[in-house]
């Protein structure tokens, strides 16, 4: 729906599919800012075309954060993301207890040492906390959708008799998975950066020269 502007910050924010007809893999481009779906992807594509097809995607897009589901087959199209040497690839900690987006911009090795993982673990602890941001975002009409397909999947996407986010009977929620990631990254990440920055800002006000 736009194109990419100079100076703003994007977030591509993925669900990975097997790559048959039974399940589609899907991405949302996000404006960071204005909070805005700028681009939408939903397909049957293999999870190596899929990896290229991210990298392009988020390069044309300002280098933008990257952000890709590492369960089960999602690490295939991940590895294809390390291996063309793409720098702003998300990782998260492996205990999810906070988001550090200044990993951003430094490359796997310290992955290792750090004790990230790369790309985004949904895991049933994880989950909850997806599908709340989610609905937070939608009551108070925060975030932009630009997509039909989009909003059509919001309609299927239901709370089940256990009080779990699913999509009904016969949908699917590829969709509103990968947008519920997003939003749930986009939010933490900018808190945490946003600190960042008025903690620099603090340390260097307060430097001294003594003579």
């Amino acid at each position: 729906w736009k194109y990419p502007e100079p100076g703003k910050m994007y977030m591509i924010c993925s669900d990975v599919a097997r790559g048959d007809a039974k399940d589609k893999s899907a991405f949302h481009v996000i404006d960071l800012a204005e909070v805005e779906q700028v681009a939408e992807f939903e397909g049957v594509i293999g999870t190596t075309v899929y990896g290229d097809t991210l990298v392009n995607t988020a390069t044309l897009y300002n280098d933008a954060i990257l952000v890709i589901e590492n369960a089960n087959i999602g690490w295939a199209s991940i590895q294809q993301v390390i291996n063309r040497g793409y720098r702003n690839l998300f990782y998260t900690e492996g205990d999810l207890k906070y988001v550090d987006p200044e990993h951003q911009f430094s490359n796997k090795t310290y992955s290792k040492e750090k004790k990230k993982v790369a790309g985004f673990s949904n895991t049933p602890k994880v989950r909850p906390l997806l599908i709340s941001k989610l609905d937070t975002y939608f009551r108070d009409r925060v975030a932009i959708i630009n997509s039909e397909r989009t909003i059509n999947q919001l309609y299927t996407f239901i709370y089940n008799a256990e009080g779990k986010g699913i999509a009904a009977f016969g949908y699917n929620d590829d969709i509103i998975m990968a947008l519920a990631i997003g939003l749930w990254v986009r939010d933490t990440a900018l808190k945490l950066q946003s600190k960042n920055l008025e903690l620099q800002k603090f340390m260097l006000n307060n430097f001294g020269v003594s003579t």
